[in-house]
């Protein structure tokens, strides 16, 4: 999470639950449609392109960063100019999966390093339009 710091992370309720908090170093945008939910330390926006707004004026220098959930990706991917993906070399049980039409948007990986901790091999990719 290192990588978002001083930008601003636009999610779904989901992932701000996940996290248990607006993360410090960031600013936090949460895309809900439930008017009465109350988001700590985040902003609130009813859509994509109003988190989008609320994340431009906001008081931080770096990128904005779309970080979940499922339908956050899928509307967002349109909108970006770069993909930081991380690939586990396993099968998990989910819920919410990540776009399998990605590659639409992003056609080149700029960038990929292959890692392990413990017995989870992964790989980190940049990927560009």
């Amino acid at each position: 999470m290192r990588q978002t710091e001083g930008g601003v992370m636009i999610e779904g309720p989901a992932c701000y639950a996940e996290l248990g908090r607006a993360l410090m170093g960031r600013g936090t945008v949460v895309v809900t449609r439930d008017e009465s939910k109350v988001f700590p330390g985040a902003e609130v926006a009813r859509n994509l392109t109003q988190a989008l707004a609320v994340a431009e004026g906001m008081n931080w220098a770096g990128p904005t960063w779309i970080t979940g959930g499922e339908r956050i990706y899928a509307e967002g991917l349109p909108w970006c100019s770069k993909l930081y993906i991380t690939h586990l070399e396993r099968d998990f049980e989910g819920d919410r999966y990540f776009p399998l039409d990605w590659k639409r948007w992003f056609s080149r990986c700029t960038w990929s390093q292959k890692g392990q901790e413990g017995d989870l091999s992964y790989r980190f990719e940049v990927w560009e339009t």
